[in-house]
């Protein structure tokens, strides 16, 4: 059951880590064509720390989840 549930934790990981990334390169070409402002790209930011912020606490909850007592 660890295995699936970390394996799957992992793959999600992974799939909004490469999200973020084509984001990213989006959100740069565009602003440099001038579409977005500084306040856009901020708001980005925020969003993306956010969703790490999110993943630092649910990576090591599934290893806790694995201890035995």
């Amino acid at each position: 059951m660890f295995g699936a549930t970390f394996f799957t934790i992992t793959g999600l990981h992974m799939a909004h880590v490469i999200g973020g990334v084509i984001a990213l390169v989006v959100v740069a070409f565009t602003y440099r064509s001038g579409r977005y402002s500084a306040r856009h790209i901020e708001i980005w930011s925020l969003y993306w720390h956010f969703v790490d912020i999110v993943w630092m606490f649910v990576v090591p909850l599934v290893y806790l989840m694995n201890m035995k007592r």
